[in-house]
Parts: structure tokens; C-alpha cells; sequence
């Protein structure tokens, strides 16, 4: 057995991946003595895209394919160096499906006979169930064993190549309805009002900032203007996700949308911390000046539809230098 081979089978128990998983947060992060709920749960963070998530690997779970992978090994390798051994030591000629490990035996040894007990109903007749003639993958013993959800509507809206990731992020956060708005906090009890930092007249929620305030009126406005995209304010989400024009199209409308939502919130947070309200004009030209330089790095074919938005976005940045 290789190195390579040693490091996919490894049994790390939980204690040791969290210890280390806290130690290498503490050489980037200072610790602080407070309580914070994360906006996004990390069950929710480790589903896939499709499904809400962000697609990371829960650690704990893809630590049990790795010791299933010697559950599959003990099963269907008996000419293996490492399953003679255990026969040797451990079965002494006992099936192994029914096989119980004595309470004197080790401990990395009592974990994988309950790993292997977790895997009875997916493992039957040295075969993965639906897999016939497949061998045993850390991938499928993933998915089988993780939960499931459904697939969410908003999947494409949020994650396309023409949008930015930390805009990505922004509008992954937004449509888990999950943002610090001042109306959440003051339903917390952590603020005194919940009035919006832009407008300052109309309670601070999601509906609100994206889009009703006067404030992200006037962006939707240029979106408008610039993409013709004549739909009301507060039907966007809806309006894309019925769109039914070109999906090259969509692509760049998603994306300049999530890009809007992300400068709204970041212009909500500079005047909550700086008690100024950066200029519209300030703020459009931020924008098209940043989705500008992305669609240039991502754009291949100018000439396409995306191509043609592209164009128009660039001559508004030269109309604007001028």
C-alpha cells in the first residue's frame, strides 16, 4: 500500500478534525468572546448548488467514505496484505455482514464495524445498490449518505461565470432570506429601530432594499434603461426566473443584477459605519466599471448576443470617462 493509497483510508477521529480545523482558524481569524450565529447554516452550506448549498464537502461525512472504503475492502479483497490480517486477527472465519467486535477489540477497529453498520442497507452482495459491477467511491458513499433536498428554483440566478463570486455569495445569502437587515435586528433586540439606512423612511427588509427603496428605484432604473428589461420592481425575481428570451441573455442579466444587489448592500453598510450616502452617479459608474472588466476577462465572442451587451456596458463606461 502506497502513501497516496494510506491517505484516502485514514480513520481521523472527529476530535482531531475539529481540534485541527480550530487551530487553522486561529492563524487567520482573532478569536472573539462572543456568541455569533452564522447567517447560513453549515448543513445548508455543504449541499450542492442545485440544492441551495455552496457545494463543500462535509468533512465528517466524507471521513466515513474513507473508512468505508476498508468496510468495502474487508468485503471484496480478501487477497489484500491488510484484509488477511483482520481475517486473521479479528473474523477467524466469521462473515463479515454479521460480524460484531468485541468490546476488548481497538478502537479504530469498533469504528469501522460501525461505519460498516451504517453502510448495511446501501452494501448488499459486494455491491453498491443501483451501482451493479461499479466499484465501492467515496463519491457515492457521500451521496447516499448525506441529506437530500430539493432542487432550488434559483440556482442559475445566482451562480453564472459572468457574475463575480463575492456578488454570487451576496445574492446566495439574499435568496436564503438570511442578510442583517435592521429589521431582523431589531426583531433580535439588537437595534433600537429598524428604519432603512438609504431612504430612512420605510422599515429595512429584503423586500425593501431589493428593490422598493427610492434608492435601488434609481439602479433598477439604469438596469432598465441599459438592458431593456421593462418589468416592475418588485416582480424581478419572478420576471427571472420566467424569462424565456435567449439564455445568453439571462446570463448577463443575472449577473448585472446580482452585481446591483451587492453595491445596494455595500452602500448600506458604508452609511451605516461612515453616515454617508455615496452618489448615485458614484455608484453606477462602480458597477458598470466592475462588470465591465469581468465580462472583458470572461467574454469570448464578442460578436454573440453576450457580446453585444458587453458593448453596450463599455460604451456607457467611455461616455462616462468622457
Amino acid at each position: 500500500m502506497n502513501v497516496d493509497q494510506m491517505s484516502d483510508v485514514v480513520v481521523v477521529p472527529i476530535e482531531v478534525m475539529n481540534s485541527a480545523f480550530s487551530l487553522s482558524l486561529g492563524l487567520v481569524v482573532i478569536k472573539i468572546r462572543a456568541v455569533i450565529s452564522p447567517l447560513v447554516s453549515w448543513a445548508k452550506v455543504c449541499k450542492p448548488k442545485t440544492e441551495g448549498g455552496l457545494g463543500l464537502k462535509n468533512d465528517v461525512l466524507w471521513n466515513k467514505g474513507a473508512i468505508g472504503k476498508l468496510v468495502w475492502w474487508v468485503a471484496c479483497k480478501p487477497d489484500h496484505l491488510w484484509v488477511r490480517w483482520v481475517n486473521y486477527t479479528y473474523l477467524k472465519g466469521r462473515p463479515w455482514q454479521s460480524y460484531s467486535p468485541s468490546t476488548s477489540s481497538t478502537w479504530y477497529w469498533r469504528k469501522i464495524c460501525q461505519i460498516k453498520d451504517i453502510f448495511a442497507d446501501a452494501y448488499q452482495q459486494n455491491q453498491w445498490e443501483n451501482q451493479i459491477g461499479k466499484e465501492y467511491t467515496r463519491a457515492k458513499e457521500y451521496e447516499w449518505v448525506r441529506d437530500k433536498s430539493d432542487k432550488v428554483s434559483w440556482c442559475n440566478l445566482v451562480w453564472t461565470k459572468w457574475s463575480l463570486p463575492k456578488h454570487s455569495l451576496l445574492a446566495w445569502i439574499n435568496h436564503h432570506g438570511n442578510l442583517n437587515t435592521n429589521s431582523r435586528l431589531f426583531n433580535l433586540g439588537i437595534r433600537d429601530d429598524a428604519n432603512c439606512y438609504l431612504c430612512g423612511s420605510d422599515v429595512e427588509d429584503l423586500d425593501h432594499l431589493f428593490f422598493n427603496c427610492h434608492y435601488s428605484r434609481k439602479v433598477v432604473d439604469f438596469i432598465k434603461e441599459w438592458s431593456a428589461l421593462n418589468i416592475p420592481y418588485n416582480d424581478i425575481l419572478r420576471c427571472r426566473l420566467s424569462w424565456n428570451g435567449a439564455k445568453e441573455d439571462k446570463e448577463v442579466i443575472n449577473a448585472i443584477v446580482n452585481a446591483c444587489m451587492y453595491h445596494i448592500w455595500h452602500q448600506r453598510n458604508t452609511s451605516r459605519v461612515e453616515l454617508r450616502l455615496l452618489c448615485l452617479e458614484s455608484l453606477l459608474s462602480r458597477i458598470t466599471s466592475e462588470l465591465g472588466t469581468h465580462f472583458l476577462v470572461v467574454a469570448r465572442r464578442p460578436e454573440d448576443r453576450r457580446g453585444r451587451l458587453l458593448m453596450r456596458l463599455l460604451g456607457d463606461q467611455d461616455d462616462d470617462e468622457d
